[in-house]
């Protein structure tokens, strides 16, 4: 009864520990932005999304691993690598539609037009590519493994995957709403393919590989 007490982290306290795991990430990054400039933010700050809620299932004697249904084999891997491609299509298809609703999303174009300005150095290439496969690794740690995971023992699938889907659109904010609704939709996908498959890995793999590729597509067409 201890060792399973041990690996339960409640819905209240997951949502807790979100709330302070992005509010210290938002107020850090910009310090960080303002003294070390936005490179070091951006690869930072997608560390703070693991750093602080690991430390709290470190803390609560929680068996990480397990809890967050991590297993590192290659099949996993490459099974992420796969849904990469799908979960291409499907954000590029939604971002276009939303676009033809909403417009063209000015916070969308700003982030391209800073990623360009970063990459022009090979400093600022380095910390593009670093925060990318960081946001993979970190954000699917923190909404998957421990938000969806800690939320989906004590509610059913679906509106565990609603309501960790929508903390994942509103986290990538945006006034005109195409960024956070097609990350709503990317997050119910990669939402599934953690549940259907229980594996942090494939869903990891998956979003990080998807936004390398979107990194190469967009440095290809300067």
């Amino acid at each position: 009864m201890e060792e399973k007490q041990a690996n339960t982290v409640s819905p209240l306290n997951a949502v807790l520990v979100f709330i302070v795991t992005m509010g210290l990430s938002l107020i850090l990054g910009a310090l960080i932005s303002v003294t070390l400039g936005i490179g070091a933010a951006l690869v930072i700050s997608e560390l703070l999304l693991l750093i602080i809620p690991l430390g709290y299932l470190l803390l609560s004697r929680v068996d990480v691993k397990s809890y967050i249904k991590f297993n590192a084999k290659p099949k996993l891997i490459l099974l992420g690598i796969g849904f990469a491609f799908i979960l291409l299509l499907v954000n590029a298809f939604s971002v276009a539609a939303l676009s033809a609703v909403f417009g063209t999303s000015a916070v969308v174009e700003e982030a391209n037009a800073s990623i360009i300005r970063l990459t022009q150095s090979p400093e600022g290439l380095i910390a593009i590519v670093a925060s990318l496969s960081l946001a993979g690794v970190c954000e699917e740690f923190l909404f998957r493994g421990f938000l969806q995971n800690s939320i989906g023992r004590k509610l059913s699938f679906a509106p565990t995957l609603f309501l960790s889907s929508l903390a994942f659109g509103l986290f990538h904010f945006d006034p005109q709403l195409v960024y956070i609704i097609s990350t709503f939709i990317a997050g119910l996908l990669l939402g599934y393919i953690y549940h259907r498959w229980q594996s942090y890995t494939v869903s990891m793999a998956a979003h990080s590989t998807m936004n390398l590729i979107v990194l190469a597509v967009l440095l290809l067409t300067i």
